[in-house]
């Protein structure tokens, strides 16, 4: 979550001339914002939706940047049709970055919770991010342009 996947993947995706499929962005295309959801049908729908929405952008015949949601992968069966259709690339965001990100965005995962709060969560993910990860991409530094090209530049490796 904030961690950059929607802006640094759209711009990445975009110099390269491939198609970017955000997550979250279909799923409010389709059914309502992930705060919505989540308030009126509870996580365990929101995550029924993400699976299914998965399975249709994975079905993707141009070269495509996906970015999923900071929670799709914890699903093991998500984690499974990712691994099985696409290369994984872990966005490791340092969490001073990821703080100045959130801001009032307005993210169910985090509502209501304290910054010490915020910062388990993201100890707690990163184990499990680290390990389903094809590649790990490290985001330290807030040269925004200098990242999104490094992305690119990455990214072109993944090509047959």
């Amino acid at each position: 979550m904030a961690s950059g996947k929607t802006t640094f993947g759209r711009a990445a995706a975009g110099r390269l001339g491939w198609d970017f499929v955000d997550l979250d962005e279909a799923i409010t295309a389709r059914y309502g914002t992930p705060a919505e959801i989540f308030a009126l049908y509870g996580e365990a729908r929101f995550r029924d939706i993400e699976m299914q929405m998965l399975k249709e952008a994975l079905k993707a015949e141009h070269d495509t940047v996906l970015a999923l949601g900071g929670g799709t992968i914890l699903r093991e069966e998500n984690l499974r049709l990712v691994k099985s259709h696409a290369t994984l690339i872990w966005l490791d965001t340092d969490f001073a970055i990821i703080l100045s990100e959130i801001g009032n965005a307005d993210r169910p995962v985090v509502r209501g919770r304290s910054i010490a709060q915020i910062r388990e969560l993201y100890d707690a993910r990163r184990p499990l991010y680290a390990k389903a990860a094809d590649r790990i991409f490290p985001i330290d530094s807030t040269d925004y342009d200098q990242v999104i090209d490094d992305l690119a530049d990455t990214l072109e490796t993944l090509k047959p």
